[in-house]
């Protein structure tokens, strides 16, 4: 072949993108037709863009004779049936991701093909693209040592448009976003899984809004993709090795890679260029496989499209979501078809908070002994030791209590409108004032207050959300808390007036858990730059950002540092109980010690609690005890 006739079934948003491409290799192919159900719309979209012909029927388009490739650019409710039709007229086809709802339609579409004798791909663009190339060679080279682990997001907020959250259009975060967040493993980290964890949230129309999942490899590496049409926008992927990690995006369609080392510092930015807008790499290996006399592309063989449709069978499965026009049985896969494992898929599901018992106790570092001070019939979280060392403070359903430790017993106090106080908050020196984090505004974002500790209305400290609070200053001039600015959760300090908000950490990956020595000379904070989440400290202003724990089996959170500066204590998670950049509040988890220059650690209990167990300082002031909290279920 010398150009190719190229047609497009569809005459809405992504057909235009893929015109945008067809015009920037126009020397490999004819734009030869649109068709649409509107023979008005397809006129308009051939005069705009240089079509030569224009069908205001699907059936006329695929019996043109003169049509080497269709690309199929429909609802996905829809692709099924027109690829269908087309296949049927004998018509090569290019069919936009994902190719089909699900994989017994997919392996029908295939089995059609092969029938007919005609060639049929997934337009899965970012498995074309120069990208994919580059990237692998990158880690290949060693560039950034062993992968260890991956995470994929794309996240934006777009639950308003009809054929995502409409389920007769096969709507939902995983089909249209999930796709791409679970291909960049399967790409560079491979598909040999051995455990999978998901997670599902459903929207109001019945389909998913937010999907995480979670792979566990054989060889040991993790990663974890997420997709959202709720959340702020988010779109990235990350991989991490043993001597740095690169950063590219967005994730359908990347433009650069940004390579760091461990410390979080760049080391080098690779540019990433297209012909056009990157839908026509696709195409151009189309062409060349069709002229090699092929039925499927390299980049993107049959038996992978199947793959990933039954990866996003699997989790639609085990999460009970089926779309009213499918059968149940039609993407009921057994584990070991769509995974290559069996019995090791395990949906994350939020804790049920209901009949829990919480326990309030101390533990002494020098006898090793704990003591219970009570036990509450609900959930309570994060205690904090005053100064004076006379009560202490937690959390429980949206407010903060004080607990008098003398006579043990609790007083909610009064903080106004806010009620949805949640595990971040932290005593001023004086004990007259405690900061809370709180989700109370109508975005449900989080945003740290002052409240005055014997009572009184909030005193609104960040405007921007989300902020978690973890620190103030021994001075208490300052906070340090964790936000996320521009899709990136870093270590901020502001002053308490809400003034002069700083950036302390720019690794690009989650930095959480900051708080002040008592002198304020440091900040310890937990970072994922690493892979697994570890402690960390850095000078005030963000200087000399030091790793103190490098643990292979666990993510460390929370590094507390006790009044005389010299002990920390922690909460440890075990690697295959959650990704590294989460900390759920119903785990087993570990509460480990070291000194406070990284030396000496070891683990002091082993209990059943989670991120409210031990989340913010709750040191005495003598540093010879601590306070923590563990759970029951009744």
């Amino acid at each position: 072949m010398s150009k190719i006739n190229v047609a497009i079934l569809g005459a809405g948003n992504i057909a235009r993108s893929m015109a945008t491409a067809l015009k920037g290799i126009s020397n490999e192919v004819c734009m030869y037709a649109v068709a649409s159900r509107s023979i008005e719309k397809a006129k308009a979209f051939a005069a705009e863009w240089g079509f030569e012909k224009a069908y205001g029927s699907y059936q006329d388009l695929a019996k043109d004779d003169n049509v080497d490739l269709i690309y199929i650019a429909t609802p996905h409710s829809e692709h099924f049936k027109n690829a269908m039709l087309c296949i049927e007229q004998g018509k090569n086809c290019l069919i936009e991701k994902p190719i089909c709802v699900n994989r017994v339609q997919a392996a029908e579409l295939f089995a059609k093909a092969r029938q007919k004798n005609v060639f049929v791909a997934e337009a899965m663009w970012t498995r074309y693209q120069p990208s994919k190339d580059i990237i692998r060679g990158l880690i290949d080279s060693g560039r950034i040592g062993q992968v260890h682990y991956m995470e994929s997001d794309f996240s934006c907020p777009i639950s308003g448009v009809d054929r995502l959250s409409n389920p007769e259009l096969a709507g939902g975060a995983l089909l249209d976003l999930g796709i791409y967040s679970l291909t960049a493993p399967a790409m560079y980290l491979g598909t040999e899984v051995s455990e999978v964890k998901s997670s599902m949230v459903m929207s109001d129309t019945g389909v998913d809004a937010t999907t995480t999942v979670f792979l566990t490899y054989m060889h040991g590496a993790m990663a974890r993709a997420k997709c959202s049409m709720t959340d702020a926008e988010s779109n990235y992927v990350k991989i991490v090795g043993d001597n740095g990690y690169m950063v590219f995006g967005p994730i359908h369609v990347p433009t650069e890679i940004k390579i760091y080392d461990m410390n979080g510092e760049l080391q080098e930015t690779v540019p990433i260029s297209f012909i056009a807008n990157g839908y026509e790499y696709e195409v151009l290996e189309c062409k060349a496989a069709m002229e090699a006399g092929k039925h499927e592309p390299d980049s993107m063989p049959h038996a992978e499209t199947l793959r990933i449709m039954g990866w996003m069978d699997s989790i639609r499965n085990h999460a009970g979501f089926v779309y009213p026009f499918e059968k149940a049985s039609d993407i009921k896969i057994s584990d070991e078809v769509a995974w290559g494992i069996d019995g090791v898929f395990n949906d994350v599901n939020p804790w049920d908070r209901s009949n829990t018992r919480s326990f309030l106790e101390v533990y002494d570092i020098e006898t090793g002994e704990r003591e219970k001070l009570d036990t509450f019939e609900d959930v309570i979280e994060a205690p904090n030791w005053s100064h004076d060392g006379t009560f202490m403070t937690y959390n429980s359903n949206g407010k903060i209590y004080k607990f008098d430790l003398a006579d043990k017993t609790s007083t909610m106090v009064y903080s106004g409108n806010l009620d949805k106080i949640n595990n971040d908050h932290v005593l001023s020196t004086d004990d007259s004032e405690i900061a809370v984090s709180d989700e109370s505004q109508l975005d449900g974002k989080s945003r740290i207050y002052r409240v005055p500790m014997n009572g009184g209305e909030p005193i609104l400290v960040t405007k921007d959300a989300p902020s978690y609070l973890h620190g103030w200053s021994p001075d208490t001039e300052y906070f340090c808390y964790c936000a996320e600015r521009g899709g990136e959760y870093d270590v901020y300090e502001i002053k308490k007036d809400g003034t002069g908000e700083t950036r302390l950490t720019t690794a690009p990956c989650l930095n959480d858990g900051s708080e002040y020595d008592s002198e304020g000379e440091y900040i310890y904070f937990n970072s994922v730059r690493s892979g697994l989440m570890q402690a960390w400290r850095m000078k005030r202003d963000g200087s000399e950002q030091t790793q103190l724990t490098f643990d292979s089996n666990l993510n460390t959170w929370f590094p507390h540092i006790s009044p005389d500066r010299t002990k920390i204590v922690m909460v440890s998670y075990h690697k295959g109980d959650l990704w590294p950049g989460d900390h759920v509040p119903n785990k087993n988890v570990e509460i480990r010690y070291m000194n406070a220059d990284g030396t000496g650690l070891k683990t002091l209990m082993k209990i059943f609690g989670g991120q409210g167990t031990i989340n913010v300082n709750s040191w005495s002031p003598d540093s010879k005890k601590f306070a923590f909290v563990s759970y029951e279920k009744m």
